[in-house]
């Protein structure tokens, strides 16, 4: 069977006065296929009739979930298995499969915000940096296109806000809402189309008085502007950065800090207005006067009846009174120092021990602990007692009675005056 292009070019060679031999040659066909067509009656080439499928009479509930953001194909087979679905799952899948690719090519109106209303944040990642991999955390006011951007070495959720805070404080204050990438520091999950976000994630935006949005899965055109801050700083700062000649990440930050805010003084290829002008008619909600949020990592720990705690790999002191209790253990993600609380009650800090095994003692976290208790009489001196002389006994006195104790306790008691004389 020929399809119509091919028939149509056998009826044109014939009318230019090709012989069936020589169109048959021409286009790699039968001599009979070629007599047939072209003697036999016109057929339709019309489309097919569709088959029917055992899908059909699901396609209507499948496109409502799919319009609600369920493109799962494994949730979407057992939700309509258990409606009675006969078929398997490979229909299914195929079917899905073409309305992906209709996502992917769906066109869409650009999406503009007033003043104050919106903003965006993303990673990216930008290679290694001293031998750790480095992220770039960057976020842009919509209406302004003022950015803000920070290299880090982590991805973690307290990073993440601790880069929120420092473009917070750059830009002057909040937006009204905040959209997200379905990143997992910030989305949980979704459950019938609606976002579970975490909790502190949460707590931060309940704390800044913003409203928290995340991506729709599948349509990166909803964070644009973002995505082209990112591919902006790929290829215009990234290039030619000479990174082998910087030692600390502050540095390569220093270089970055200098560089957007050079390019929010220039003119948007967008807006055609310069972001610093623009940003004059933001409406942001204040923050000079909030203290920053604590993005501290934090962990619990119980004090030893020696008065110290462990944290990574290292032991800390406490204040005595606190022996047996249930602390929390703070850490900036800056570093250097840890704090340690009970009950909202700051008791005691140290610098952040470098390495495995070291002990970080403050001696007078030990002070009153070796006083003899108050109430309790002194114990009596000894009383010299003559023995009676006998076989294998000489003429001498009663040993005095001597308090014995463990060896540890005068290691301990030596290691912290060697501390106390540090």
């Amino acid at each position: 069977m020929v399809h119509l292009e091919e028939w149509m070019n056998i009826h044109e060679l014939h009318q230019i006065g090709m012989s069936q031999s020589q169109i048959a040659e021409r286009l790699a066909l039968d001599r009979k296929t070629v007599r047939k067509y072209l003697y036999a009656p016109v057929k339709s080439f019309g489309p097919r009739k569709r088959r029917t499928s055992k899908l059909d009479p699901y396609r209507s509930y499948l496109r409502e979930r799919w319009e609600q953001g369920v493109h799962n194909a494994h949730k979407l087979f057992f939700e309509i298995r258990q409606r009675g679905y006969p078929g398997g799952y490979s229909q299914l899948r195929l079917l899905l499969q073409g309305w992906r690719e209709e996502e992917g090519e769906r066109a869409f109106v650009r999406f503009e915000t007033g003043p104050g209303e919106q903003s965006q944040l993303d990673w990216a990642h930008f290679g290694n940096f001293l031998g750790r991999r480095l992220y770039l955390f960057v976020l842009t006011l919509c209406y302004s296109r003022m950015r803000y951007m920070e290299f880090t070495q982590r991805q973690d959720l307290e990073t993440l806000l601790t880069c929120l805070i420092h473009a917070f404080r750059y830009l002057g204050g909040v937006t009204e809402t905040m959209l997200v990438d379905n990143m997992k520091t910030a989305v949980l999950g979704r459950a019938a189309g609606q976002v579970q976000w975490n909790p502190k994630w949460l707590d931060f935006a309940s704390y800044y008085s913003f409203v928290p949005r995340a991506c729709h899965p599948y349509r990166p055109e909803t964070k644009g502007k973002i995505e082209r801050t990112v591919g902006f700083v790929r290829g215009n700062f990234w290039p030619g950065l000479p990174v082998s000649s910087l030692n600390s990440l502050t540095a390569l930050n220093q270089q970055g800090w200098a560089w957007i805010e050079e390019v929010n003084h220039r003119m948007h290829s967008t807006t055609r207005e310069v972001p610093y002008e623009r940003f004059a008619r933001e409406k942001l909600r204040g923050i000079a006067d909030q203290p920053d949020y604590d993005t501290s990592y934090v962990s619990y720990r119980e004090v030893a009846k020696d008065c110290l705690i462990s944290y990574r790999g290292n032991r800390y002191s406490a204040p005595h009174r606190f022996a047996g209790k249930r602390v929390v253990v703070k850490e900036p993600v800056e570093g250097g120092r840890i704090v340690i609380c009970h009950q909202q009650e700051q008791i005691a800090e140290h610098r952040l021990a470098v390495g495995k095994g070291a002990m970080v003692i403050e001696p007078k976290h030990y002070h009153g602990l070796l006083r003899r208790p108050r109430g309790r009489p002194p114990k009596a001196a000894p009383v010299r007692q003559e023995l009676v002389a006998g076989p294998g006994v000489g003429r001498h006195f009663q040993v005095p009675e001597v308090e014995v104790r463990p060896l540890a306790v005068y290691e301990f008691a030596e290691e912290v005056n060697h501390v106390a004389a540090v």
